[in-house]
């Protein structure tokens, strides 16, 4: 990669929580200062290494020396978000984005077919990778699925989703609660890149979150949430400064 910078669009539909933390764990910083600001060290090997160690599934990746990227350490390139897209007019994610003084665009899917949305958001990116380069999207509540077509067409972009559950389990909507309810002792958060297949793609991170005997509901979400914070920018971090993309699958 020949750029000092990594571009990234950010696709939000609701609140925006994981959208406005993303931002300020990320905008305009180099990897390395992103890294010390979420709790991740380079070594002298240039290994990351989270300040508290993450509880994986055997499908999620290992991080080792040898996947790491000396050359994309070495140029320490800045990461610029350059837009926030909603596919909602009334996300309160938008209103975030402005007073953080984003970029924003709404392509709003009220009415169309999926092919239709994606055809007008595929457009859209196009035309920034065109005039700026785009080299990540990020899912941060994004509550549309993406057609396999679209991401035929974006296939060379990394793109980042968050679940709220310890993928493989409870994959699509509702994860949280259905976690909550389980049998297991645990629920979690899972980073992962989005393939045709929905919440299938490879896990770059995932943390388990033990449950709490006689825990409402709405305090085990809000400690979901909190893992999802400090994840979601490790996982883009060890995406980039690792050089781990989707291809990754192929070799497995």
């Amino acid at each position: 990669m020949g750029q000092t910078t990594i571009n990234v669009v950010i696709l939000v539909s609701g609140n925006g929580t994981n959208m406005e933390n993303l931002v300020l764990s990320l905008h305009n910083k180099t990897i390395t200062q992103a890294m010390r600001q979420n709790g991740m060290n380079l070594t002298k090997n240039h290994v990351c290494e989270e300040v508290k160690p993450l509880q994986t599934s055997p499908d999620a990746f290992v991080i080792n020396s040898e996947t790491t990227q000396d050359s994309m350490l070495a140029k320490d390139p800045i990461i610029n978000v350059l837009s926030i897209v909603s596919n909602n007019k009334d996300a309160h994610a938008l209103v975030r984005a402005k007073r953080l003084g984003l970029h924003t665009r709404t392509i709003d899917s009220a009415g169309k077919s999926r092919q239709e949305f994606d055809e007008e958001l595929l457009i859209y990116l196009e035309n920034l990778e065109k005039e700026h380069g785009l080299d990540c999207i990020l899912l941060a509540g994004f509550m549309r699925i993406l057609s396999g077509e679209f991401l035929a067409k974006i296939q060379h972009i990394r793109i980042l989703n968050i679940h709220p559950s310890f993928l493989p389990l409870h994959k699509g909507l509702h994860g949280i609660e259905k976690s909550y309810a389980d049998e297991n002792d645990f629920g979690g958060v899972s980073v992962h890149f989005v393939t045709n297949e929905l919440d299938s793609g490879l896990i770059i991170l995932q943390e388990k979150v033990k449950k709490i005997p006689n825990e409402s509901l709405e305090d085990f979400t809000q400690r979901i949430h909190e893992v999802e914070y400090r994840i979601y920018p490790q996982a883009f971090l060890k995406a980039f400064a690792q050089g781990i993309h989707q291809e990754i699958q192929k070799e497995s």
